[in-house]
């Protein structure tokens, strides 16, 4: 005999559900993005790094390390093996030797138009069979959650 399913209330989205799915779509993006920036070198951390820059949304370490959701430590690592490939680089500036601003090479700034077709492809897939107004009303329900949790 098939059984019934509660209905999914509160009481499961606390018990995991809310945070698990969107980890697993998090983590699901990220391997996706994997695969598609392999032919550019990039990996979806590196690419976290490049499109912040790309978007003007962080320009010290402390920012890009907000931005990315990681330590200093592992950022400085990220950094280097971004500057090894020569996609950016840091600048120190002004007064305060201790603040320093990272930003795209003339090779960062060319991956531009490379990543963009990446990520639209990344989403593409992950958006298959949503509405338009269905893909809006996810992006404003997320954003929602992030207004809330601030």
């Amino acid at each position: 005999m098939k059984q019934e399913r509660p209905e999914l209330g509160l009481d499961y989205l606390m018990s995991g559900g809310l945070g698990h799915l969107t980890s697993a779509v998090r983590n699901a993006i990220f391997a996706r993005l994997e695969i598609e920036l392999a032919p550019l070198e990039l990996t979806s951390a590196q690419f976290i790094v490049v499109i912040g820059a790309m978007r003007g949304r962080a320009r010290t370490v402390n920012e890009f390390c907000a931005f990315a959701g990681i330590d200093a430590g592992s950022m400085s690592r990220l950094l280097d093996r971004l500057e090894a490939k020569g996609i950016v680089r840091r600048v120190r500036e002004g007064a305060d030797r201790r603040q320093v601003q990272v930003e795209l090479t003339e090779k960062g700034q060319a991956l531009s138009p490379q990543i963009m077709p990446a990520i639209a492809r990344v989403y593409g897939r992950f958006l298959h069979g949503f509405s338009e107004d269905e893909a809006m009303q996810l992006q404003r329900l997320l954003q929602r959650l992030l207004a809330n949790g601030g």
